[in-house]
């Protein structure tokens, strides 16, 4: 297979990408299951974006900053804030149908919410299923461009890389591996919630794009900042994942509890409940060890029925499944796994250090985020430099000669799927137990030996059998745990999502990013 641009992955930032480019030559865009499976598909909250008059691009960038903890990259992310309200705006015109109010002058607007660390209202949004509404939404789009095919059920494997340019990838179709050269090739792959135990995140998510680039010379920053997401449900998971109960609902006026019924974030920090998200999972991890108790209470019984059902359907539907009517009874929450402010280091344009390959999305590293992402700043994130990558690539893909690859076998026994769940559940538990909220150095050595330990076990595996689906993505889990370790491992202070206990306090000579790299 041969193509001018290759997407990994259909999420935001893939289809957005997929859709400027497409004009320009033809485009493969590949995803390991259906085309619909992304995390951009479970978004609950919203997109960030200034439209309010009483806001500014001064305000987002600065609730920004202060998220972010002193490691914030100041020019992508003020590309990112002031480009943001016209490419929302392009969304709604392709068919988005975000939540809107009317107004005094009987027009309408953009049902703008809060959430933790917004100083304004700034959070468009369709109701509290904002990510599957602009995922069907984009996916239309795509499937009706006749020089767009997108391949599901595609595996990628590893780019192909020579003299430091990305020709194209190996994939897994069926059980062929499989070349596809491509002129530019985008990773749009999401993050890596699955390498531990407890997560948000869809099944698929298992850092995909960062492992392969990684392993093929790319630049890989600030691996160590990942974020907990405060409140997921405690209970029953659904398809293998904790469900998210939205920030919005925090925003909207939801209390955090003890299982006693008292308050405690006015105790962790001035915003109360509307802190960022850092201080929120850690405020109930310190909760939940001093009360030995497995989960906190988030409340909503005190604000109207109608209101609650109108404004978070999918949320009050879910938990009504779970047992739990949100309108008469608190919810159990306890903090998830759900995003890595990490990846693969990228430009202001998407371009990573390898040629020819662009990063958009979670999978990217542009800066914005720094130690600790704001919230709804990831679904805008994703669609600005999308766009910024699509605009690059637009320019040089006329001057760019396809390099051919060569196919390759996929050989070797049948490998035992058992001991890949197995190696798969060690991973998990291990960064759960020693790399999560809190950490230690103690924590981290024994963290980085086991993990050490299970990627020579998972390296035998990967040499000696047949390539699967299940053995690439535990290659990849692997490397997305040994990239984490190693990074929180460097960082020896405290700061934004990475707490130490041995060094509890921020320090100026750790205010940079981590960098990490295969090449020498």
């Amino acid at each position: 297979m041969t193509t001018d641009f290759l997407v990994i992955g259909t999420g935001i930032a893939g289809l957005t990408f997929t859709l400027k480019v497409c004009k320009f030559g033809k485009v493969i865009v590949i995803t390991k299951k259906s085309d619909v499976d992304s995390s951009t598909n479970y978004a609950q909250g919203g997109i960030a974006a200034v439209f309010d008059k009483r806001d500014s691009f001064k305000f987002h960038i600065s609730d920004t900053l202060v998220a972010g903890d002193g490691l914030c990259n100041e020019k992508p992310l003020q590309t990112m804030v002031e480009e943001g309200p016209r490419l929302v705006s392009e969304l709604m015109e392709l068919g988005v149908d975000f939540s809107r109010v009317k107004t005094e002058n009987n027009k309408e607007r953009f049902d703008l919410a809060i959430e933790g660390g917004h100083s304004k209202r700034r959070i468009v949004h369709a109701r509290d299923f904002t990510g599957r509404e602009i995922e069907t939404t984009l996916l239309s789009r795509v499937r009706s461009k006749k020089n767009v095919q997108v391949y599901e059920d595609c595996t990628a494997c590893d780019l192909v890389v020579e003299n430091n340019r990305c020709c194209g990838v190996y994939v897994l179709l069926g059980n062929r591996i499989e070349p596809i050269a491509s002129k530019l090739t985008l990773l749009a792959t999401g993050g890596c919630g699955r390498v531990y135990l407890h997560t948000t995140n869809p099944s698929i998510v298992t850092g995909d794009g960062i492992a392969m680039a990684y392993r093929a010379g790319g630049e890989i920053r600030n691996m160590e900042f990942i974020q907990f997401h405060p409140t997921s449900f405690y209970g029953k998971e659904i398809d293998d994942r904790k469900f998210l109960i939205s920030e919005a609902v925090r925003g909207e006026g939801g209390v955090l509890r003890t299982k006693d019924g008292k308050t405690f974030m006015e105790k962790y920090h001035p915003l109360g409940c509307l802190a960022p998200r850092d201080i929120v999972a850690r405020a109930i991890d310190t909760e939940l060890k001093k009360m030995e108790g497995n989960y906190v209470y988030l409340d909503i019984t005190h604000l109207d029925k109608e209101r609650i059902k109108q404004r978070f359907p999918t949320i009050y539907e879910t938990c009504l499944d779970l047992g739990v009517d949100i309108t008469e009874r608190p919810i159990p929450v306890v903090p998830a796994a759900h995003y890595v402010c990490g990846g693969v280091a990228t430009d202001l344009d998407g371009r990573t250090t390898i040629e020819g390959l662009y990063a958009a999305g979670e999978c990217a590293y542009t800066g914005v985020h720094g130690a600790n992402r704001l919230a709804s700043n990831s679904l805008l994130e994703s669609l600005v430099f999308a766009e910024q990558a699509a605009r690059d690539a637009s320019k040089k893909i006329g001057k760019i000669e396809r390099i051919k690859i060569a196919k390759i076998k996929n050989e070797g026994r049948k490998c035992d799927e058992e001991v890949i769940g197995q190696l798969v559940k060690e991973i998990r538990e291990t960064m759960w137990d020693y790399v999560g909220i809190v950490r230690s150095n103690q924590r981290l050595k024994v963290a980085q030996r086991k993990i050490k330990d299970l990627k020579g076990k998972v390296e035998k595996l990967y040499e000696s059998c047949e390539i699967t689906h299940s053995l690439i993505e535990l290659q990849n889990l692997a490397t997305i745990a040994e990239l984490i370790t190693m990074c929180a491992i460097k960082r020896k202070e405290s700061r934004g999502l990475h707490y130490n206990t041995d060094y509890p306090k921020k320090s100026n000579r750790f205010k940079k990013d981590t960098v990490v790299t295969t090449k020498v």
